[in-house]
């Protein structure tokens, strides 16, 4: 199976700009055989301060835009959508295929150790559940940016039969060595992380280092700095088949924590 992480640069509030950007790497992606096309956290809008009025539904016209794009391919599409529902707000991994949206997962923590934008609730609000996606006969778990700050959610994911997570990102930067590795290693997971590179909105560098780590922790691809594509072959068979007998995993006692 092939997956790929799209380095694209941080624009916030350029819509319409990131939006033709994502369907050119999407298309890319699509023409090298990619099933699976994973972009980063607030994609669309970014943290930029009109948000609000620049929030989509889920089922909105950037969904529609991948959706097209997807017809007659069975690969699907797993952006980062400011997501306008009711009077809410939500910061979510929409996954889309050619048929319209597969799973929606909002981000269950928010951080707030700053000020701005970036003091998520303030104007967001949180999910309350995991949410996994299947494809090609395997579960594919969602994670955004803080929410992978706390193993158990891999191990979470790992526990409900995952044979990957794709963990979206938009900070300064997410490299193997940042919790990926680990994360796959200790649950037997392929950990797909897709950051986004350039300048933030106050100024600062981005440098993205997007990865994709085998479920051994091996790293298969990694971007430094630049907009662009990784894509890699994974076996989620292998995934699952090492899990059994994964010593990290298989030597839990949750009975004293």
């Amino acid at each position: 199976m092939k997956i790929a992480c799209v380095q694209q640069a941080h624009n916030p509030g350029g819509v319409s700009e990131n939006r033709t950007k994502a369907l050119y790497f999407a298309e890319d992606a699509l023409n090298r055989g990619v099933e699976l096309i994973l972009f980063h956290e607030e994609m669309l809008v970014g943290y930029d301060p009109g948000f609000r009025l620049l929030a989509e539904p889920v089922d909105g016209e950037t969904t529609q835009s991948f959706r097209r794009l997807l017809q007659g391919s069975g690969s699907k599409i797993i952006y980062g959508l400011t997501e306008s529902s009711g009077d809410n707000l939500y910061i979510s991994a929409t996954v889309v295929a050619q048929d319209g949206v597969v799973a929606n997962y909002r981000k269950t923590h928010l951080w707030r150790d700053t000020i701005g934008v970036r003091n998520e609730p303030e104007s967001f609000t949180a999910g309350d559940e995991l949410v996994a996606f299947e494809h090609g006969g395997y579960q594919f778990g969602l994670l955004i940016c803080y929410d992978g700050d706390f193993p158990e959610m891999f191990r979470a994911y790992a526990k409900m039969g995952c044979a990957g997570v794709l963990w979206m990102n938009n900070r300064e930067s997410r490299g193997h060595s940042d919790r990926c590795q680990n994360a796959a290693v200790d649950n037997s997971l392929i950990v797909a992380t897709s950051c986004c590179c350039g300048t933030d909105e106050t100024g600062q560098s981005l440098r993205g280092l997007s990865n994709i780590v085998d479920c051994d922790g091996v790293l298969l691809a990694e971007l430094d700095r630049d907009e662009g594509i990784i894509i890699a072959d994974v076996d989620p068979a292998r995934a699952l088949a090492m899990r059994p007998q994964n010593p990290w995993f298989t030597g839990l006692r949750p009975e004293l924590y």
